[in-house]
């Protein structure tokens, strides 16, 4: 087995924590550690003796914790098996995070989920490497610098989502106006999840929040949302449901096959019990069926000049004095029809000419053998 006389750094410049392959070490051996690192013994799964940069001749001196776990023999070239993780303390400042998909936010000013994308950067330092190895890193080999983002993502989006909402509902203000306060906004982020990192030996060094997006269709709802609400304190709540129920009858009388549209329209905007009287009128009156005045039974007659009506057998008009026309029976549907008329009234069937009656005057029908007024034969 191969006795290892020189322990230093082999791993990529940006990983955080690298482990030496060999673990079989020599008393008197060279450990090198490199500026801005930290090399940790570990032994039995402990951590133990810490060194900083330079070079350092291992001893029973320099290894107290580990001496004092396996007592280390004294003698020069004595291999013992302990493993080395070296720890990079270099401070990164380009984490990158952000949302993958948006995070639906209700915004306490308009009462609507609004999706909301965030994304941002921090920086971070290995603060205290004995946590950090034991509580991270565990058996790992090694421990590249964008594991650490995969690790706390969730975290980190959890407090952003809390912070946005939290503020936007203290200050009652639109997540859509919030991007204004960027900066509040991620300090206050930075402090929630300072604690949150130094639980596993890092420090957070500068957290930033660089966007909060929105969709295009949801900004325009939420500005749609807005300028009704302009409308109404500008208007006042009734005057402005009078105006939008005008506005949604004007539409109903274009379409008048569409049943239903404007009651339909009407619980929309919140009339009914709110409605004020003479438009709830309107709107009732808009919403009855369209229904044509009763036409005259067999035994009424109208008045041409007056629309007065009048019994079937008159023949002045009581009202103005007016000659009325002789009289025929529709053979259709049985309503009375002037004599010169060529279609009925009633059910616009077309009306057969005859012969006037000789005592009334009346039109009677074809080879009819007695007068439907009067009853004399023909």
């Amino acid at each position: 087995m191969a006795v290892v006389d020189r322990i230093k750094y082999d791993g990529p410049l940006d990983w955080l924590v690298w482990k030496y392959r060999k673990d079989n070490i020599t008393m008197g051996a060279q450990l090198i550690v490199n500026e801005s690192q930290e090399a940790l013994f570990f032994k039995g799964g402990q951590a133990l003796d810490l060194f900083g940069p330079g070079t350092h001749t291992l001893s029973t001196k320099n290894l107290p914790l580990l001496q004092k776990l396996v007592n280390l023999p004294f003698g020069r070239q004595t291999p013992f098996a302990a493993e080395v993780f070296f720890v990079n303390l270099v401070a990164r400042l380009d984490y990158k995070w952000g949302t993958r998909t948006p995070i639906p936010i209700e915004d306490p000013k308009y009462r609507v989920l609004i999706p909301v994308g965030c994304f941002g950067q921090f920086g971070l330092r290995i603060a205290d490497s004995r946590v950090f190895v034991t509580q991270i890193v565990g058996t790992m080999p090694e421990w590249k610098g964008y594991t650490v983002l995969e690790y706390f993502r969730g975290v980190i989006l959890t407090r952003v989502k809390d912070t946005v909402a939290k503020y936007a509902v203290d200050r009652n203000v639109s997540v859509a106006a919030i991007t204004a306060s960027i900066d509040e906004i991620s300090q206050q982020v930075e402090e929630r999840l300072r604690d949150e990192f130094a639980k596993y030996g890092l420090e957070l060094l500068k957290f930033f929040i660089s966007s909060i997006t929105i969709p295009t269709e949801e900004l325009k709802r939420i500005q749609e949302i807005d300028l009704k609400a302009r409308e109404i304190e500008r208007l006042g709540d009734q005057r402005y449901q009078m105006v939008r129920g005008l506005d949604v009858m004007e539409e109903a009388a274009k379409n008048p096959g569409a049943a239903g549209t404007l009651m339909s329209a009407g619980i929309g905007l919140g009339i009914g019990s709110k409605m004020a009287g003479p438009f709830g009128q309107m709107a009732e009156q808009a919403t009855q069926p369209i229904t044509q005045p009763p036409l005259p039974s067999s035994a009424e007659l109208i008045c041409a000049k007056c629309q007065a009506r009048l019994s079937a057998g008159a023949k002045f008009c009581s009202q103005c004095g007016t000659n009325l026309p002789a009289l025929s029976v529709c053979p259709s549907c049985g309503a009375t029809v002037a004599s010169d008329s060529k279609f009925c009234a009633n059910c616009g069937m077309k009306v057969p000419s005859g012969t006037p009656c000789p005592s009334c005057g009346a039109q009677a029908l074809p080879q009819a053998k007695f007068c439907a007024q009067c009853g004399k034969a023909l």
